[in-house]
């Protein structure tokens, strides 16, 4: 007998159409990181449907294929792989892809030379506007009581001889252009060719009152001591480092080593790709929109947040305490809320926080510590994982706990009764009159006591 067709092809086709079209529908829907981190997702899906398939035509006495995957769909599943394992590499801020080349081969086997940038002094205005135009080094910029704009530094030129460096130093002379109230300052590294590498660090001291816009790559930024409000676009492998901003911070990366932001008066907005993030003491509004892959860490925050990554969303009125955000693990400690977590694959720890909470995790242990005997409305969902919740004892609260497939353990009270159903188990009753707390895993178990410390 024949064997029909396969329906493999046209689903996985149908599913590659929709997230196109979602993509040409919403321009803000980030395909790429989508295809980056979920490719093997395809794969996944592309088997469960053939194995699926293959077992209806089994229980159906009808033809089976011979071979499970033909010689075009290994050819098909090779060129997946490679694609998305090259998409993924390319999302990362210190993958080897950006390491290989010309360019980075001669800044392995190319000479150093270093050659000193002119010293410039200039007066300004007690507020100008600084505009660093896109360059490769570091920048150290100090802001100061007066008028005074000073700027000195070094270039290092990687080349693989002497006049080849000494005509990358000629053709990328630093200048200063002062325009009514902007301050310009030029690195002209574009005007090099590929036969040499240019690096140009600058220390910069400007007016305290000085705003900031500055664009770069493969670098450190370091902004302290500045009043006005600090921009800056930075490109693969930049450390940013700001620290007393009088005004607001706003950052776009595409794929920053490391972010730190302390003492900020005003907002900070972040948004692109990167590693770690590290913001503590900020005024303002904090917004991080992104992908992010090391550790995000928030502390001493006074006024809301909203953090929106591939994985985990956040929005929390403030932050007095800490949140720590790493790969599979969320850590907080005195939150205000109302709070909104969201996060996928990723035990959460939250102790100490207030007012509401809305919980959502796919996969993950939750662990929960509310800080007062006023609680707020707790509702908590997890697919896949154990719930602990640990009230104070003066606690009042209507409790609903209900688990799938697994054990509830009350060590609360009487006043919460506990029934089973099939595999799950269910908990339910009144502490006093309060909020109401709703707790829901699928798979796993769920746990209701006191605080430590509580009788």
């Amino acid at each position: 007998m024949k064997s029909r067709g396969s329906v493999t092809g046209p689903l996985v086709l149908i599913l590659v159409g929709v997230v196109f079209l979602v993509h040409a529908i919403t321009p803000d829907f980030r395909l790429a990181d989508l295809l980056a981190h979920y490719w093997p997702y395809a794969l996944i899906i592309w088997g469960a449907i053939a194995l699926v398939e293959v077992v209806i035509r089994f229980l159906g006495n009808g033809p089976i294929p011979k071979n499970g995957v033909s010689g075009g769909g290994w050819a098909l599943v090779i060129f997946i792989a490679i694609i998305g394992s090259s998409a993924f590499e390319f999302q990362r801020p210190d993958n080897w892809i950006r390491q290989i080349g010309f360019q980075s081969g001669m800044e392995a086997f190319g000479q150093e030379h270093e050659y000193p940038v002119q010293n410039i002094a200039k007066t300004v205005s007690a507020e100008p506007v600084i505009i660093i135009e896109d360059f490769r080094g570091d920048a150290k910029i100090i802001g100061a009581e007066g008028s005074n704009f000073s700027l000195t530094g070094q270039k290092v030129i990687r080349s693989f001889d002497a006049k080849d460096a000494d005509k990358a130093n000629s053709q990328t002379p630093v200048e200063v252009v002062t325009q009514g109230n902007t301050v310009t300052i030029r690195c002209h590294q574009d005007r090099i060719d590929s036969r040499s590498s240019v690096t140009t660090n600058l220390d910069i001291s400007v007016p305290k009152g000085s705003r900031i816009e500055a664009s770069g790559s493969h670098g450190t930024i370091d902004v302290s001591a500045i009043g006005g409000d600090v921009q800056f676009a930075g490109g693969n492998s930049s450390d940013i480092k700001l620290e007393d901003i009088g005004g607001s911070v706003k950052l776009e990366t595409q794929g920053a080593d490391s972010i730190r932001c302390d003492n900020v008066k005003g907002a900070v907005e972040l948004h692109g790709r990167g590693s770690d993030v590290d913001l503590e003491n900020i005024a303002g509004q904090v917004t991080i929109g992104g992908n992010f892959t090391g550790t995000v860490s928030l502390r001493a925050l006074a006024k809301p947040v909203h953090l929106e990554s591939m994985r985990t969303q956040l929005d929390a009125r403030q932050v007095p305490g800490y949140f720590r955000l790493e790969r599979g693990s969320v850590d907080a400690k005195n939150l205000i809320g109302p709070l909104k977590l969201t996060a996928h694959s990723t035990d959460i720890t939250l102790d100490g926080f207030t007012e509401a909470l809305d919980l959502d995790v796919d996969r993950g242990d939750v662990e929960l510590r509310p800080e007062h005997s006023a609680m707020g409305r707790i509702a908590v969902h997890t697919h896949s994982g154990d719930i602990d919740l640990a009230v104070p004892s003066a606690a009042h609260f209507a409790l609903s706990a209900n688990t799938e497939n697994g054990d509830i353990d009350n060590q609360f009270g009487d006043g919460l009764k506990e029934s089973s159903e099939g595999r799950g188990a269910k908990l339910e009753g009144s502490v006093g009159s309060g909020p109401d707390v709703n707790l829901v895993t699928q798979h796993g178990s769920i746990t209701v006591k006191k605080s430590s410390g509580d009788v």
